[in-house]
């Protein structure tokens, strides 16, 4: 290789990238998994389909979404180092340098940031696809989250 090349992208000894694929399939079954019980909630709580929503009722559903998400992602990883979504993919997060299981701290740094973009009123969604939607052009194919943790997602059970 000429010097003046960059390295290719390194990952941690024996890991595999996760493909966008998987990680897209994991994210689906995830969100689902935040979102039945939310929605579950708000029947209980007396909202019918057919029901008129103010805004400030839409804000409060949106900052218990992405609350709801980021405690569930926050535990799952820090705790297993996967989500149900990633279980059911196989896949899960580890250290971009180490490949080994990251702590609590990574785990909520990696939580955090798409939280913090889902979060912005009426522009949430779009932001939140960003974050995770750039994973798919970066070397390392991770999103802003994975970025900012210094983790990716690998195969692996």
């Amino acid at each position: 290789m000429p010097i003046d090349e960059p390295a290719a992208p390194a990952v941690p000894a024996g890991l595999v990238l996760a493909t966008i694929r998987r990680r897209a399939l994991g994210a689906i079954i995830d969100q689902f998994l935040v979102l039945v019980p939310v929605a579950v909630g708000v029947v209980i709580a007396g909202y019918r389909p057919d029901d008129e929503i103010d805004t400030e009722t839409l804000l409060w559903l949106n900052v218990v979404v992405v609350a709801v998400a980021f405690v569930y992602e926050t535990v799952m990883i820090g705790a297993i180092g996967r989500t149900v979504g990633k279980i059911a993919t196989g896949t899960r997060v580890v250290s971009a340098t180490t490949g080994e299981r990251i702590g609590w701290f990574a785990s909520t740094q990696r939580a955090l940031v798409p939280a913090i973009a889902a979060a912005v009123p009426e522009i949430g969604f779009v932001l939140g696809g960003i974050v995770y939607g750039l994973a798919a052009f970066g070397p390392l194919r991770q999103g802003v989250h994975d970025r900012a943790a210094g983790t990716v997602v690998v195969i692996g059970r």
